[in-house]
């Protein structure tokens, strides 16, 4: 049991769409819009400067569910037969007016915008959980809009319709009064920490709004998370000699299992479940394909879309237990067709009852935490003795390691379309800091003052303590310049070296923190320089953790 009562005031739902009078016209046929109607046309039209727009299955996506909302005359409108150009026009004015704007009008709404924020965080954004006060995480339903997805996502371009409270179930205590609004169901699930879900229309995935990550249950969970990779980690050899002796099992199935197992071990695979129809073509461990694997004398190639249509491409080399591995995985595609599944029958299911068979509770998930914990922590180790090291390298090394993780994660990333822009900022700003003498100024004061011919002892006095400031100054003029030069190039280094992947998440989600506290504590740098705001609160577990480097490597 998680929690024995419960309040909360249920979830904030966004703003409703306000008529602007848009209008479109169909093979040169005007048509008036309802208010849902024109919510999806302004959206689109939100989109037109992006390359989503151009982007022919997001046109037609987008088309067959427009289309639906219309009269029945136009069911075989394609999207080149919509004019959108009045809705394009108003979004325009409306970038226009914005740019108009000074910076006292800016600021006006800004500070506004904080205000309605803060007074909607104090009514949703808090619950009482057996009588005190937790934050909530995040209690807005998504606003409608248009699918986006990852990567080369087969229903991108959707539309998703608006949440309404009717979808929504909550999770009260018992005695708790109801919040206002006609709810879909209220149900008292004291063993889940989660206060209200609905089911995406869209996807048919349930959403959650939980409870804030600072909240003591889910540091606890957290701090669960990683004792469970630890433990892992202690263990990892009796589990890689039972993978490794199972493959060889006279037992197909056991050998298939241990064979799914090895692969999720040796790369740090997601497990793979089965997918709806309509759902992205995304595989996992368990669910390859002939075709996405080829195999070589001494290598195996993997070629496959990863969850969020993100594609997984990894280069094995063969060595030590990967011949048993390359072995089983040839003779378990040897007589299926490209589109067959190599581990079939086999499922995630299968595959976490054989892990925890081996260690209690140990599941396909702990051994991805695990695996991007040990690969940054090998990095730190070869990179602990920074003695004389800056701040900018220490926190430039801690951000590599991070990006080990990111990288056998796959956690790739849709490079931003000003990505190259931004790079070259940097660079110019790198040119022109460089040429930058911030101290000259100061060294012809200091030769003036050099020159200058003192009559009395008190002035003779005061041009040597003048001429020692400014020397000083100098001093800390050149090492400010010489940090700031080595931050940029560091900066600029960095974002080449990441510029394909998302290291936040893996910073987020699989990385023990623990880790970079001892590492950055060892040293000499800030913990805190590594991880936002919004994570340190997330891990406000580790500030009470008290194991040193020295122990963490043993």
């Amino acid at each position: 049991m998680k929690w024995k009562t419960l309040q909360h005031n249920g979830i904030l739902f966004p703003p409703a769409y306000e008529d602007q009078g848009i209008k479109i016209k169909i093979k040169g046929e005007l048509v008036d819009l309802d208010v849902n109607q024109e919510e999806m046309v302004y959206q689109w039209a939100k989109k037109k400067d992006t390359p989503y727009a151009q982007d022919k299955v997001f046109q037609k996506n987008f088309t067959a569910d427009f289309v639906k909302t219309l009269d029945s005359k136009f069911k075989k409108i394609s999207y080149e037969g919509i004019d959108f150009s009045n809705a394009f026009k108003v979004v325009d004015k409306e970038k226009d007016l914005k740019e108009m704007m000074t910076k006292e009008e800016k600021k006006s709404i800004a500070v506004k915008r904080k205000e309605l924020r803060e007074k909607l965080k104090s009514k949703y954004g808090i619950a009482i959980m057996d009588g005190k006060e937790v934050e909530v995480g995040n209690y807005m339903a998504e606003p409608p809009g248009i699918f986006i997805g990852r990567g080369e996502h087969p229903i991108r371009g959707k539309w998703k319709p608006r949440i309404t409270s009717k979808d929504v179930t909550l999770n009260l205590g018992k005695e708790s009064k109801v919040p206002e609004g006609e709810w879909g169901k209220i149900i008292h699930d004291k063993d889940s920490m989660w206060l209200a879900s609905w089911m995406d229309f869209l996807t048919q995935k349930r959403k959650y709004v939980w409870l804030a990550d600072s909240s003591g249950l889910k540091q606890d969970r957290d701090k669960a998370k990683y004792e469970k990779a630890v433990k892992l980690g202690n263990e990892i050899n009796k589990i890689k000699d039972r993978i490794v002796k199972d493959m060889k099992n006279k037992d197909k199935r056991i050998s298939r299992i241990a064979t799914a197992c090895y692969l999720i071990y040796r790369t740090s695979m997601r497990v793979g479940d089965e997918k709806d129809p309509d759902e992205a073509d995304t595989v996992g461990a368990t669910t390859l394909r002939k075709e996405h694997i080829k195999i070589t004398s001494d290598t195996i190639e993997f070629d496959f879309l990863g969850k969020d249509s993100v594609r997984w491409q990894e280069t094995l080399h063969v060595e030590g237990h990967d011949k048993q591995f390359q072995e089983n995985l040839k003779k378990l595609i040897e007589k299926k067709k490209p589109k067959d599944e190599i581990f079939d029958d086999i499922t995630s299911r299968h595959v976490n009852a054989y892990y925890s068979g081996i260690v209690k509770g140990l599941t396909a998930k702990v051994f991805r935490t695990y695996l991007a914990t040990t690969v940054v922590k090998k990095y730190l180790m070869d990179h602990d003795n920074m003695k004389g090291k800056t701040a900018n390298e220490k926190l430039y090394h801690a951000k590599l390691a991070n990006l080990e993780a990111a990288m056998m994660c796959n956690h790739k990333r849709t490079i931003p379309k000003t990505f190259e822009q931004s790079l070259q900022k940097k660079r110019d700003s790198l040119k022109n800091r460089g040429k930058e003498k911030a101290w000259d100024k100061t060294n012809a004061t200091l030769k003036k003052v050099e020159t200058t011919q003192p009559k009395t002892d008190a002035q003779k006095k005061s041009k040597v303590k003048r001429i020692k400031t400014l020397n000083e100054q100098i001093k800390k003029q050149k090492i400010k310049h010489k940090e700031r030069i080595e931050k940029l190039e560091l900066q600029i280094d960095l974002s080449e070296k990441t510029r394909d992947y998302n290291i936040g998440t893996s910073l987020r989600n699989y990385i023990d923190p623990r880790i970079f506290k001892a590492w950055t504590d060892e040293v000499g740098a800030e913990w805190e320089k590594l991880y936002t705001s919004a994570l340190q609160k997330k891990f406000l577990w580790v500030k009470n953790e008290k194991d040193t480097w020295a122990e963490i490597t043993k």
